[in-house]
């Protein structure tokens, strides 16, 4: 499919996504975390979802550029240069932890994760 950099997705796309994403994460989680709740101590439990949260990004945008909130608005992720794009998906996964990453699309068109990666979303047609 033809994609076009010049349509950069408006902020109630990126919030569906958020929103899609969220809630796709808490049920794997859950699922995960009842599936393993006797084998697990619960101190535990907040390290194996903060892995979780990581490798969902990171393996949905590894491979196809896009998490299944990103699918639904028909969103992608481009990179402004291939290189380096490892690092740069990795860059972009670890900044979602920072709490004022969410905040971030209130003040500015892309997010502290796209900025500081030098990745942006754009738009399918």
């Amino acid at each position: 499919m033809e994609t076009t950099n010049s349509l950069i997705p408006n902020k109630s796309l990126r919030l569906i996504d958020f929103i899609v994403d969220t809630i796709i994460y808490l049920v794997i989680t859950s699922l995960i975390i009842v599936a393993i709740r006797d084998t697990t101590e619960q101190q535990y439990v907040r390290y194996i979802s903060a892995g979780i949260y990581f490798f969902y990004y990171f393996i949905f945008e590894y491979f196809s550029g896009q998490t299944p909130g990103k699918m639904i608005t028909k969103t992608q992720i481009v990179y402004n240069n291939q290189e380096f794009k490892i690092l740069k998906l990795f860059t972009r996964t670890i900044i979602r932890f920072i709490p004022i990453d969410i905040l971030s699309y209130l003040f500015f068109k892309r997010g502290l994760h796209d900025w500081i990666s030098n990745t942006k979303l754009i738009k399918r047609q």
